[in-house]
């Protein structure tokens, strides 16, 4: 390939990345986004939801564009993309960002849909270009939440969108092909891999979206210690990565992920503390999974019947509309399971500050501040520290009022993981469903 054939391909590449990594690289930046617009957890995720949304329902029809004209598709689809990076950065309300998101997938399925087109005319086929997509945009959704992390800490999460904006740059790498569009093989197409593609993202959302919740809110990480603790999983999905399995076939490497994936959700789910180091192991074992079912399905997908040559574009719909499906299943979830969890830690607290040596008038200005902190926090975890900085107490009292400020945050730490317990739950049995159509498939194999 000539250098200039090189330098397209990465482009191509590139944008594939940078477009998938959008449904993730907020995550981390959301508690910001949370508390600077002061909505709920459920209200939130739209800035989630809203992208996958608009990105599965206009990828096919973007792909049928695209197959006319790759390189305009694409193009335009990245200046749309750059512009409304910079509405999500300038934006001043949770409705005018949600809006922008909307605007950024839309451009975002442009970009897919040509970026795609373009790689399998100048290798020759899709399936044949799939691994260098697949592989792109496998990179971008798990090392998301880390960059959104590392960008929020150092700067604002605004700057997660304005590093975007250049993007429109490389819409000068854009050439024509000289290959042709290409059809794959004829007959009815096999949904299977593209079911149990949906099932596995609906179930990685926990991981992806949830557990940075967890950290942020629910323990008080930073967003850059959010960030290297999430970094586990793409270092595990690397590693993973060059397993050699081409002797195996496509299903064996799909159960292998989808086990892997559900049971570092379960083990998620079951962690018995509030502890960082307890998720490592959980993520190495989703990392893993991802890489080993993600291109297997993803290859059979391709490999199967294709007479409108879209089965890449439908691969993408499906992986991104089970997120959507995983969002709007285990947000509520852990909205409800918040609130429950928001009385069970008030009633530790009221315990702790009742045996707490401490005057009545400190605990009764105490008991005002914590109670109001935990209603206040509407669907979110509460932060203490504002109300234990405004009690008047003496100098003889500041020792045990910073140990009971400890042994509250403990008790809502606590409440915190388990609020999270059935949501990850929830996750593992999405994934853990992925199983049946992928058993289907590897009867086809045989």
């Amino acid at each position: 390939m000539s250098s200039s054939g090189t330098i397209r391909t990465g482009a191509w590449a590139l944008s594939v990345g940078v477009v998938l990594a959008d449904s993730s690289i907020v995550t981390l930046a959301l508690p910001e986004v949370l508390r600077e617009y002061d909505t709920s957890v459920f209200g939130v995720s739209w800035v989630l939801t809203a992208y996958n949304v608009f990105l599965a329902a206009l990828i096919i029809p973007a792909a049928g564009l695209a197959r006319r004209r790759p390189e305009r598709v694409w193009g335009g689809g990245l200046l749309l993309f750059a512009a409304a990076s910079l509405a999500c950065a300038l934006s001043g309300s949770i409705a005018t960002l949600i809006a922008a998101r909307c605007a950024q997938a839309i451009g975002g399925a442009a970009v897919l849909a040509g970026a795609i087109e373009l790689l399998a005319r100048a290798r020759g086929s899709h399936r044949a270009a799939a691994g260098i997509w697949a592989a792109a945009g496998t990179a971008g959704l798990v090392l998301g939440p880390a960059v959104g992390g590392v960008l929020t800490e150092a700067f604002s999460w605004q700057s997660i969108f304005i590093l975007q904006v250049p993007l429109a740059a490389l819409a000068l790498a854009a050439r024509r092909p000289e290959r042709p569009a290409e059809s794959g093989p004829q007959g009815q197409p096999d949904r299977r891999p593209e079911v149990a593609l949906g099932l596995l993202s609906a179930g990685l959302t926990a991981a992806l979206f949830l557990l940075v919740v967890l950290l942020t809110e629910g323990w008080g990480l930073s967003p850059l210690a959010a960030a290297l603790v999430v970094s586990v999983m793409p270092v595990a999905a690397v590693a993973a990565s060059r397993i050699p399995i081409g002797d195996l076939g496509l299903g064996s490497p799909a159960v292998a992920g989808a086990i892997a994936i559900a049971g570092g959700l379960a083990a998620l789910g079951l962690i018995p503390g509030a502890s960082a180091d307890l998720t490592i192991a959980p993520q190495l074992l989703i990392g893993a999974g991802l890489a080993l079912a993600i291109p297997a399905l993803t290859v059979a997908a391709l490999g199967a019947r294709d007479p409108e040559g879209l089965r890449a574009a439908e691969t993408l719909a499906a992986r991104h509309g089970g997120i959507v499906v995983g969002i709007l299943l285990l947000t509520p979830l852990l909205s409800v399971q918040i609130s429950s969890q928001h009385d069970a830690g008030r009633d530790a607290s009221s315990a702790l500050l009742l045996d707490a040596p401490l005057s009545v008038q400190t605990k009764i200005e105490t008991a005002a501040g914590v109670a109001g902190a935990i209603d206040d926090a509407d669907g979110t975890l509460p932060d203490l520290r504002p109300a234990f900085a405004e009690v008047g107490a003496s100098e003889d009292e500041q020792g045990a009022l910073a140990a009971l400020e400890a042994g509250i945050d403990d008790q809502l730490e606590r409440a915190a993981t388990h609020a999270f317990s059935w949501p990850f739950l929830g996750a593992a049995l999405l994934a853990a469903l992925a199983l049946i159509p992928i058993r289907l498939l590897r009867e086809g194999e045989r």
